[in-house]
């Protein structure tokens, strides 16, 4: 009896625990990419696609290139559209010098001298305030240190912005690190001494960022992952990966641009089941295009520049993605296709595989098959001259308050809630579980205790002498 209380107070436990930890899980929240809304209207047939990807987080670019609009207004706009308990999803991406000696980047720039970048960073605090943010910081500032000359600057710049972003005691940083720095020893030692430095000087810096806009495998990615970590000899920085377009994975020849074969990859979430690695995200908006990859290999498709949306580009990365091969969506074929409709298409199907699971479950013979997906990806190096990334927060047509934006984020608020209170449904499940083992064990001891009172059969009146043997133990037991 006295196992069976301490085994479901234990498993009790255990219940709530789990459910806390499901309400801490954090769910992350970003602007919709701005190129998707014009390609809706100029993509026809892509556009129940798009629409589809837009349910899901991908990272906003806080960017300091004048093609992007106001910085600040990005900001403001972003702390507007997100809901209170959700973690605000943004990439910094605004350095002075940002490409270093080939200059190619200051024409476009705001940002152009070290006040410049102060400016830039507390335009962002400043909106942000103590709200839970994940910050991805700088993408290819430390490659560029690492095997690039002329970058000796952002080191200090970098300093600088590890110190202000840790003020808000909410925000988890990211230092982007370029993966293939960590295929090479010489380039892994110096990445690891510049990553332990600006851990040091920044409380809020978990780790590191790899596979930003690139195509690497999620398998490869945590080999280096765990490379890293045994680098800077501290496994409590972990990884955050880029899986936008890691689905199929990149072809043998490295291709980085615009790669043929790629498909959307594994959705985001912080539920990555790798221990080291906090969250998949999405930083490159599916469909954006890498560049013109003039010149580059058979595997390369050629596209507008970069930043620009790409259809043949994003019809590629659906087709051959996740959202057709597991999630039950059709694929982009030239057919016009409603949102509407497509949403009760993928409906339809996913009830259809619900049913056939309880009608697999529930059969007498039914085996219980636990399926999982290999998520593979090649990753493209980054191009020190890739304008990519800055050119994704295009001016915007309007506002993400707008009727439509407030319910966009009316329906992810709720959704949160709602899981939320299906977790706290467990709590007290467990809570009425454990209290009814409790009254049961009472009632049991009770009952035990008045049948002590009355002795079934009298007491002997002759005492026999006895001799007490020694015990014998048995072999293997634990008790003594």
């Amino acid at each position: 009896m006295l196992r069976f209380f301490r085994a479901a107070v234990t498993t009790s436990i255990l219940v709530a625990v789990v459910a806390t930890k499901l309400v801490q899980a954090d769910t992350l929240c970003s602007l919709p990419p701005l190129t998707y809304t014009k390609a809706k209207i100029a993509c026809p047939a892509s556009a129940f696609a798009i629409e589809a990807l837009e349910r899901y987080e991908v990272a906003t670019w806080y960017s300091n290139h004048t093609e992007n609009g106001d910085y600040a207004k990005t900001a403001a706009d972003l702390v507007a559209f997100c809901p209170e308990d959700t973690r605000i999803s943004i990439v910094i991406y605004g350095l002075p010098n940002q490409d270093c000696a080939a200059k190619e980047l200051v024409a476009s720039s705001t940002v152009t001298s070290a006040f410049d970048y102060v400016v830039f960073l507390n335009t962002l605090i400043s909106a942000i305030g103590n709200r839970k943010v994940l910050y991805i910081l700088e993408p290819d500032a430390i490659g560029r240190l690492v095997d690039t000359t002329g970058c000796a600057d952002h080191l200090t710049h970098l300093q600088t912005a590890v110190v202000l972003l840790s003020q808000n005691k909410n925000a988890e940083t990211y230092l982007d690190v370029g993966y293939w720095t960590l295929q090479q020893s010489a380039t892994s030692t110096a990445v690891a001494a510049i990553v332990k430095q600006l851990a040091s000087i920044g409380s809020n810096v978990k780790g590191i960022a790899l596979n930003t806009c690139n195509y690497q495998s999620i398998s490869t990615l945590a080999t280096l992952c765990s490379n890293f970590q045994g680098a800077v000899d501290a496994t409590n920085l972990h990884c955050i990966f880029d899986t936008s377009r890691s689905y199929r994975g990149g072809p043998a020849s490295n291709e980085w641009c615009n790669v043929k074969s790629a498909g959307i990859g594994a959705l985001p979430t912080s539920k990555t089941g790798i221990s080291n690695v906090d969250y998949f995200i999405w930083a490159k908006p599916p469909g954006e295009s890498d560049g013109t990859c003039d010149g580059r290999t058979p595997d390369s498709m050629h596209g507008p520049k970069a930043g620009i949306f790409f259809d043949e580009m994003f019809q590629s990365l659906w087709n051959q993605g996740i959202m057709v091969a597991e999630k039950g969506y059709a694929i982009i074929d030239g057919t016009v296709r409603s949102t509407m409709e497509e949403h009760h298409s993928h409906k339809k199907e996913m009830g259809h595989e619900a049913d056939k699971y309880l009608h697999t479950s529930l059969s007498p013979n039914a085996i219980a098959i636990d399926s999982t997906h290999s998520t593979s990806i090649t990753t493209r190096q980054s191009s020190g001259t890739q304008t990519n990334d800055q050119n994704q927060l295009k001016a915007k047509d309007s506002s993400p308050t707008s009727a439509k934006s407030e319910q966009i984020s009316t329906e992810r608020s709720g959704s949160h809630r709602m899981g939320t209170f299906g977790v706290v449904v467990v709590i007290v499940l467990a809570a009425v579980v454990l209290l009814g083992v409790i009254v049961g064990v009472c009632h049991h001891h009770k009952k035990v205790l008045n049948e002590a009172k009355t002795p079934a059969a009298p007491l002997p009146t002759r005492i026999v002498n006895f001799q007490p043997r020694p015990a014998a133990l048995v072999q293997g037991s634990n008790i003594v």
